[in-house]
């Protein structure tokens, strides 16, 4: 791990317990990075450094909420206290949210935004001025196909997820200068414990001409025949994406949206 491409990097990743977070954490770890792992709960995040150290990588847990002024910053500070420097921010908390805009109440649409846009802009706001200090770094924000084209019934999901677009082109541009590089990625689907819990909000996502709602394994079916690819992705194969974006290789590429979505935005 000593020599592997992210050897010598500090990186963060929020929503790291599970789904693509969890599979970017481990991901980073085995090419060497010291892995600061953020998650709600501490257990579910300790048990993703477990996993990194069982293979032989270096990681910490940290619980914090990515809503949460102070728990970002505190998010910054342990990394800080524990390695010295923030090299990658792999901003990729986020909740599910299922329903059209009639269908969307004020306090569901404001929490799909505090969680899935707000939170994105307060762990890249903690971690940049460490970032900044260093004249280096590398923001990975977790978009979605959602938010570069139009998906029934994700009103609320999308939005927030287009925001995050928006605001990774700001910063994109407002830190270039600066040696820092802000890029996202756009996955389609992967199966996912937020990708489940989005089936199981909307009785499945496959929805007929009729608006009627079909069984989870119908909505998986029919997710799946509308990529080219012929497959769902995996959460590795979306890790890969982050990994390319928050390493050398990708040393001229800032302000990119890099869909990973197995053709299905074509």
């Amino acid at each position: 791990m000593a020599d592997g491409r992210m050897a010598g990097k500090v990186a963060i990743v929020t929503g790291a317990a599970s789904g693509i977070g969890r599979a970017t954490a481990l991901l980073l770890a085995s090419e060497g990075a010291r892995v600061v792992c953020v998650d709600l709960e501490r257990g579910p995040a300790d048990d993703v450094v477990d996993a990194i150290a069982a293979a032989g990588g270096t990681a910490i847990a940290v619980a914090a909420d990515v809503t949460v002024e102070a728990d970002m910053e505190r998010m910054a500070q342990a990394a800080l206290d524990a390695y010295g420097q923030i090299d990658v921010l792999h901003a990729n908390a986020g909740i599910p949210g299922v329903g059209q805009a009639h269908e969307e109440t004020p306090a569901g649409w404001a929490r799909l935004i505090d969680v899935n846009l707000t939170g994105v802009w307060l762990s890249s706001r903690a971690v940049l001025p460490a970032m900044l200090a260093r004249g280096q770094g590398a923001l990975v924000l977790t978009a979605s196909v959602g938010g570069i084209k139009g998906v029934r019934a994700l009103a609320g999901y999308s939005a927030a997820k287009a925001g995050v677009l928006g605001l990774m082109r700001s910063m994109a541009v407002d830190y270039a200068a600066q040696g820092i590089r802000v890029n996202a990625i756009c996955p389609g689907t992967a199966w996912t414990p937020l990708v489940e819990a989005t089936y199981e909000l909307g009785g499945g996502t496959g929805v007929g001409p009729d608006g009627a709602k079909v069984s989870m394994e119908e909505a998986r079916e029919r997710s799946t025949a509308r990529y080219p690819i012929g497959r769902l992705g995996t959460v590795e194969e979306i890790a890969q994406a982050v990994l390319h974006l928050a390493g050398d290789g990708s040393s001229w590429t800032t302000g990119t949206a890099l869909v990973v979505d197995g053709g299905f935005s074509l």
